[in-house]
């Protein structure tokens, strides 16, 4: 049955927290930031001085790092799946309305504050299309990139939040119209279905070399393998060994590296073909070694840290463009052939990025998420 009330629920809500979750998406967020932060040729590190053999295992490492972006999406899909069954079971319907009404709460006030900031300065007095701005407002904007191409703009890691809008436009309406046995099923379906698509696509003519990239019917297997782990874990208290874990932990960044050792880093061309199924299946790996660990009552400080910085890592996903940009002019420019310059970059990249993202959490973000909770069935992360 489908629900679109819009009032806030009375009764106490459940609650499902893993602050392991919350470690993955600031890992996630770690891999995109040293991707846009880092060299990303071998000339570049042979230029700085840095042996061949040591460029050979580091340029894996930092190609990578875009793909934290898969992490992201499977991260999503098994949460949110994971909570609508939680609200099926404890209300019996899934509240579709009031889904939407906590995504908006979540992801609108940063996302369109960070645009409406940005535009005067990039449209108005800079080069880069109102066309562009005008896809960002509609949640479009990986469709422009796919018909366009890449483009230089501070709001550059939005493309990712369109993908994510469109999932959300789509996944509460299929959980509510499908039972949960069906459900799982029609998920191992469109993994076929993308791992189809993608081959065709990328063998046809993408209207650019980067289009797979953001392609959002390229993507969505990392959306049906979260998804599917949520299903296939949902109802069961399983809790797996440490070294089990750290087994699993280790085959998915093996996979994560062979991924970044590929030609290209597996972003474009074929590779996609098998390098981005490989990262959704790693995503999936490391998602199963957090949430299969026994549950504790608290942490130590430095994973409470962990937790924190996952807290605010949407802040830190749109604000690290700017980081990247102020650090520019904050290191001189005239030590690039250092290995010292790229190291002060980073960090005064990072510095800059943490402290918008966690004004931004305080100030902006965090009135929107105690209006959320009222809204929620099953409460994912206390404010």
């Amino acid at each position: 049955m489908i629900s679109y009330e819009v009032h806030p629920r009375t009764e106490s809500a459940a609650r499902f927290y893993r602050p392991e979750l919350d470690w993955l998406r600031f890992l996630a967020f770690s891999a995109v930031f040293w991707f846009h932060v880092c060299p990303d040729t071998f000339e570049s590190y042979w230029n700085l001085g840095l042996p061949k053999t040591l460029v050979h295992y580091l340029m894996p490492l930092v190609r990578v790092g875009g793909h934290g972006v898969d992490l992201f999406f499977t991260l999503s899909a098994y949460l949110i799946t994971e909570l609508l069954l939680l609200e099926r079971n404890r209300t019996g319907r899934v509240h579709v309305t009031a889904f939407y009404v906590r995504r908006i709460l979540r992801i609108w006030p940063l996302y369109f504050a960070f645009i409406l900031t940005a535009f005067p300065f990039e449209v108005l007095w800079g080069q880069v299309p109102a066309m562009y701005y005008a896809a960002l407002m509609t949640f479009t904007a990986n469709w422009y990139r796919v018909a366009s191409g890449m483009l230089s703009s501070v709001t550059g890691p939005l493309w990712s939040v369109s993908i994510e809008e469109q999932f959300y436009l789509v996944w509460p309406n299929l959980m509510a119209r499908i039972k949960p046995k069906y459900f799982a099923g029609l998920l191992a379906l469109l993994v076929v279905l993308t791992w189809v698509y993608r081959y065709h696509y990328v063998h046809g003519a993408p209207p650019t070399r980067y289009s797979v990239w953001y392609n959002t019917f390229a993507r969505l297997d990392c959306f049906a393998m979260g998804g599917l782990l949520a299903c296939a874990l949902h109802g069961r208290n399983a809790v797996l060994h440490r070294a089990v874990r750290f087994l699993l932990a280790a085959i998915a960044a093996g996979l994560f590296w062979r991924v970044g050792a590929s030609p290209n880093g597996g972003y474009f061309e074929t590779s996609p073909v098998w390098a981005y199924p490989q990262a959704a299946f790693a995503s999936v790996l490391l998602i199963l070694a957090a949430v299969t660990a026994p549950a504790k009552a608290s942490y130590s400080p430095p994973f409470r840290m962990l937790s924190y910085l996952g807290k605010i890592s949407y802040g830190l996903y749109v604000y690290h463009f700017v980081g990247g940009l102020v650090s520019h002019y904050l290191v001189p420019a005239s030590a690039e052939d250092s290995v010292w310059y790229w190291v002060w970059r980073a960090i005064a990249a990072g510095v800059v990025t943490l402290g918008a993202a966690m004004i931004s959490y305080e100030i902006l973000e965090k009135p929107f998420l105690r209006m959320k909770n009222k809204f929620a069935f099953v409460e994912s992360r206390p404010a």
